[in-house]
């Protein structure tokens, strides 16, 4: 594994020399690849036909190799409930965490070695493949029975299927801070009362498209300008912080994936831990994407559609994540949401630039 490792950091080192200055084209016009064929010959099959193809496509491949960013049992436990409900293909999986996911299946690609079959990613980590036009056009049926409100997650180009949420959000020690002197919404992030008492992880894409969806651009920019003004504590690892939230380290968290505390106040009700449900929750998709050359394209596509069944679902529920069908494991049906997805590279640009202006040089 060692060894891989290094081989794969060489393969992207060589990459980004060989591309360095060269403009990247989508291949919007490219032909489909056999796997998007396949898929394209798939959609016009009635719904239990195509399944029915699916199911013996993929007993004849008998593998998928596939990348989860769900970690550790987490990641693992998922995949068994598939191989118990198809126990003919074998899934081969790592995890590691999206963007390095992203970095994987490129350097792979780039080498000519066509290894992983599919990939859980988060939606906004999604451009750096998309403009390598790694990602197989899949059309499926499974995406009707995604609800009304989280529809804005599908792409038109069927480039990704979704199948579950995260959040970011605003939660706090409410041994350090009682309700009423909580905030409320992220402008109170800036409050002086707050002052080195607000923890984030250093810049990260997804958070930052979250809140310029929800402030806009030069609102964004004047928020992170208050809040590097504010001593915030930055700090790599979402678990790791939400722990030294709870155990008194610090008061508030701005850029949490809210599961965490919730479970942890599950499992104790003593436990320290608020949500702050008046701030809207920035909402972004993670998804399933097939590479294009996958070797597996039927169990490639039986998959990813599974996720999407009841018993996936359930899964994710019941392990206080947040899925697209059924009942949230923790957050309140009027909960507010701000849902958004991939934005463009100058955008993304823009933003990690204002950070590093306003707060990453005082990290």
């Amino acid at each position: 594994m060692k060894h891989f490792t290094v081989l794969l950091q060489s393969i992207i080192a060589l990459i980004a020399l060989l591309t360095m200055g060269t403009p990247v084209s989508l291949h919007a016009a490219a032909a489909p690849s056999p796997a998007e064929q396949l898929f394209a010959d798939m959609a016009k099959l009635k719904p239990e036909q195509r399944t029915k193809r699916l199911e013996e496509g993929a007993r004849k491949e008998g593998t998928l190799n596939f990348i989860h960013t769900f970690r550790g049992k987490l990641a693992r436990d998922q995949v068994k409930l598939f191989e118990k409900r198809y126990p003919f293909v074998k899934v081969e999986m790592a995890d590691m965490g999206s963007q390095d996911a992203a970095e994987r299946l490129i350097a792979e690609e780039t080498a000519r070695r066509h290894l992983t079959d599919v990939l859980s990613l988060a939606v906004p980590d999604l451009p750096v493949i998309l403009k390598q036009d790694l990602l197989a056009n899949y059309p499926t049926p499974a995406t009707a029975r995604i609800p009304k409100k989280f529809q804005g997650f599908i792409d038109k180009e069927n480039r990704w299927l979704p199948w579950y949420w995260s959040e970011h959000g605003i939660s706090y020690n409410t041994n350090l801070i009682p309700p009423d002197k909580a905030p409320k919404d992220w402008q109170d992030l800036c409050k002086p009362a707050y002052k080195g008492q607000v923890s984030f992880d250093p810049p990260e894409t997804r958070f930052m498209v979250g809140l310029y969806v929800l402030m806009g651009e030069e609102k964004f920019k004047e928020w992170l300008k208050c809040m590097g003004g504010n001593q915030p504590i930055i700090q790599r690892g979402h678990t790791q912080r939400m722990n030294l939230m709870l155990a008194g380290d610090h008061a508030i968290q701005g850029d949490n994936f809210l599961y965490a505390g919730a479970l942890a106040k599950k499992k104790d009700p003593k436990t320290p831990y608020a949500i702050v449900y008046s701030a809207p929750i920035l909402a972004y998709a993670g998804a399933m994407v097939i590479n294009k050359n996958t070797p597996h394209p039927h169990a490639s596509a039986l998959f990813s559609d599974w996720t999407l069944s009841d018993e996936s679902q359930k899964y994710v529920a019941d392990e206080f994540r947040s899925p697209l069908i059924g009942r949230h494991p923790y957050l309140p049906d009027d909960a507010k949401l701000v849902p958004f997805g991939n934005v463009s590279d100058e955008i993304v640009n823009r933003l990690h630039g204002y950070w590093n202006q306003y707060i990453g040089k005082k990290k």
